[in-house]
């Protein structure tokens, strides 16, 4: 003879489910326990335990001479996957040597322009170099500044 799995629906009618609802009486937990699990849920919901905000006022940060003429400031990184994003400012005249990206990297323009191969990037131009690529000499007559988000090898 084969096993029926039955629902409880079909075990016990409608009616009876929705008084046996309707007499339980709900029971808040613990504050302590409740904070918990609210934690919980959210760090499920967000992929973290925690939200890490961060800002950076135009103000703070310190600039680091790359070569005379190239600055870059910090904004963020993560050491695990060696990713930065920071601002990256050139001086009027100046130029960066070709280089191979070891990873994906995103480039948008705040000020000025910049040069490299047949492309001219302007203020308001994103341009996106994947992983294995190589840029040409970068250069910029006029000076630029640009957001960055790219591979960086740390210590």
């Amino acid at each position: 003879m084969a096993k029926q799995n039955k629902t409880m629906r079909e075990i016990i009618p409608d009616q009876l489910i929705g008084k046996l609802a309707d007499a339980v009486v709900p029971i808040a937990p613990p504050e302590a326990r409740a904070s918990e699990l609210k934690a919980r849920v959210m760090a499920r919901i967000c992929g973290k335990k925690s939200f890490d905000l961060m800002t950076v006022k135009a103000s703070e940060g310190e600039w680091i001479t790359l070569m005379p003429g190239i600055e870059k400031k910090i904004l963020s990184e993560d050491r695990k996957d060696q990713v930065q994003s920071y601002l990256l400012k050139m001086a009027p005249g100046t130029s960066m040597p070709a280089h191979e990206h070891l990873a994906d990297e995103e480039c948008f323009m705040l000020e000025g322009e910049v040069m490299f191969g047949g492309i001219h990037l302007r203020a308001g131009d994103y341009h996106f170099a994947p992983k294995g690529s190589t840029h040409e000499e970068a250069f910029t007559k006029t000076g630029g500044m640009a957001f960055l988000r790219a591979h960086e090898p740390m210590d």
